[in-house]
């Protein structure tokens, strides 16, 4: 491996559902996230995209875990100022016709744009230019909205229930102990339901 290699690991550890809702008679949510992970420097490129399914809650507030075990890892090469990002979406699975969708729109990096509600992020941004020190602080999950080309996907979401999107991003170096455990809230526009994802980006010398 050349000495500028390094290895990502993603590890989704549980799913804190302090509500959920999913319409009248229909029983409790069907929890669902999409990660993209980015590497970021003279270009955005995505090294992974994940699916996870978490289990159904029986109650609320209460924790779940992924169905599967969560242990991503992605090796890549580091340039000049090279910053890692996850992009999360959170969706309430109904018939799932909307995940294939937002699956593939992860692919399209450079066609990502995101902002927050207030501050100077609150425009529409491109990733290479939002995770930056003037844009978004590293290091800590944000709540955003997100569009990717002119595909809004909390107005349209055939078939699944939008709930919100997150972003972090980590310098390109490896990470301490320390600073490898993250938390990442979604919060429905109704407010029905809220999550919050506790997860570990870890980054070291492949």
């Amino acid at each position: 491996m050349p000495s500028n290699a390094l290895r990502a690991r993603l590890t989704l550890e549980h799913l804190e559902l302090a509500k959920g809702y999913d319409g009248l008679l229909r029983g409790t949510p069907e929890p669902t996230l999409i990660a993209g992970l980015y590497a970021i420097d003279s270009s955005t490129r995505l090294l992974g995209r994940y699916l996870y399914r978490f289990q159904r809650p029986a109650e609320f507030p209460t924790k779940v875990a992924p169905r599967k075990a969560s242990k991503e890892q992605v090796t890549f090469t580091r340039g000049a100022g090279t910053r890692v990002v996850a992009v999360v979406l959170a969706v309430e699975e109904d018939s799932g016709a909307g995940l294939p969708r937002l699956f593939a729109a992860l692919e399209q990096a450079e066609a990502i744009v995101a902002w927050t509600d207030q501050g100077t992020s609150s425009l529409p941004t491109p990733l290479c230019e939002l995770c930056t020190a003037e844009g978004l602080a590293p290091g800590r999950g944000h709540d955003v909205h997100v569009m990717f080309g002119q595909h809004d996907p909390s107005k349209e979401l055939a078939g699944d229930d939008w709930i919100g999107a997150g972003l972090l991003w980590v310098a390109g170096t490896p990470t301490t102990s320390a600073d490898r455990v993250h938390r990442m809230n979604f919060v429905s526009a109704d407010t029905r339901n809220d999550w919050t994802l506790q997860f570990e980006l870890m980054i070291r010398p492949a």
